[in-house]
């Protein structure tokens, strides 16, 4: 398990596969591994994994309980179907009704006595054919929050979760294939907009669409370094990257990278959702040259293709990136990779550092593609 944020009102933690996500007196669950002390405001299925938020003492139970019945606790799932769904984004609306019996629900044809409204939206983001089945990874929005919702709903249209043979897939997978991969909401006191993400699993069918982890960085501003010198360092590897910046959603940062490294050439993208100044989520994967043609057709247009020369120098048990812009002759960025926020590092003692901008969002390079900060 592991905790995204918390202050003296809320928790917010990523729940594990197979915990359960109330108290439970025997049964593996959050409440007893986040210490006891916290209430729960809504749940995830136990073969379900990802972001949730608890709440520190009463008062805020009740403001995010009001959160849930306004719909402005945003639950945002990644879903792995088989087949295609069509239309590639749109809403669906249902009634289910569940048989308690049996721990499972169905799709009615109309309002009747037990059954109740169920509603979410999506958009499908890739779609790849693997031995012969058709694997969708989708994007989903929870409006109503009833029992199975998403699985049944798109099992009902032929489209069921692989890995989920309870709704008729027969993809074998350990569970089935969904996530709670994101969650906003107001903080119960200041009401301000919260947001949180985490990556998907590891493994099968995850895997099919690329890799997806944290990434915990500190970037920093440093001079214009002396570049020879750089390429001469012992295991230095030198990159030319232009990135592309996609249209996107609010919150989230989609790319395309051209690399080139000595003869070789790679194309992937990147999508980023922010959970800090110094984390992100990060999902990458390679892509073909028609791939990344088709893509940059997708580009934002009020922001330009950053090109830059990245030279890689051992440090230590980390790498640093030394990032050298064309449009500065004056400046340039180094950033380190870290796997927890408090691990420490150090610099290459030969490069000079101007500051610290891992918070400066002047300095992200989604920002730097649209204006240079004036300092």
């Amino acid at each position: 398990m592991e905790i995204l944020f918390q202050d003296a009102h809320v928790v917010v933690a990523v729940k594990p596969c197979g915990v359960l996500s109330e108290a439970h007196e025997s049964e593996p669950n959050m409440v007893t591994l986040l210490g006891g002390n916290v209430l729960a405001v809504h749940r995830l299925d136990r073969n379900v994994g990802g972001v949730m938020v608890y709440a520190k003492c009463k008062k805020a139970a009740a403001a995010l309980s009001r959160a849930v019945q306004g719909d402005l606790l945003c639950k945002e799932y990644t879903a792995i179907v088989t087949g295609t769904p069509t239309p590639p984004s749109g809403e669906l609306c249902d009634y289910l009704f569940k048989d308690s019996a049996k721990n499972k629900s169905f799709v009615v044809d109309r309002a009747r006595k037990g059954a109740k409204e169920a509603r979410l939206s999506y958009e499908v983001r890739d779609t790849l054919a693997v031995e012969g089945v058709t694997y969708s990874r989708v994007q989903v929005r929870l409006h109503t929050g009833r029992s199975h919702q998403i699985r049944v709903q798109f099992a009902s249209r032929g489209w069921p979760l692989a890995g989920d043979g309870k709704y008729g897939s027969r993809v074998k997978a350990g569970v089935p294939a969904l996530f709670a991969s994101s969650l906003s909401f107001p903080h119960p006191q200041s009401g301000k907009m919260l947001h949180f993400s985490a990556p998907v699993p590891k493994g099968f069918p995850w895997d099919l669409f690329g890799s997806a982890a944290f990434e915990i960085e500190r970037k920093f501003l440093i001079a214009y370094p002396d570049v020879e010198a750089l390429a001469a360092l012992p295991g230095c590897r030198i990159k030319r990257l232009v990135q592309t910046y996609l249209e996107a959603p609010e919150g989230v940062t989609r790319r395309v990278r051209e690399i080139r490294e000595e003869a070789r050439v790679r194309f992937v993208e990147t999508v980023k959702h922010r959970v800090s100044d110094i984390r992100a989520v990060e999902e990458e994967r390679d892509l073909t040259e028609a791939e990344y043609a088709a893509l940059l057709r997708q580009a934002d247009q009020s922001r330009r293709p950053v090109a830059k020369t990245r030279y890689c120098i051992p440090c230590g048990a980390h790498v640093c990136e030394v990032d050298v812009y064309d449009f500065w002759q004056d400046r340039a960025t180094a950033e380190v990779e870290l796997a927890a926020e408090e691990e420490a590092f150090s610099l290459p003692p030969f490069l000079q550092v101007i500051r610290e901008v891992t918070a400066d969002k002047r300095y992200k390079n989604v920002n730097l593609a649209r204006e240079l900060p004036q300092d």
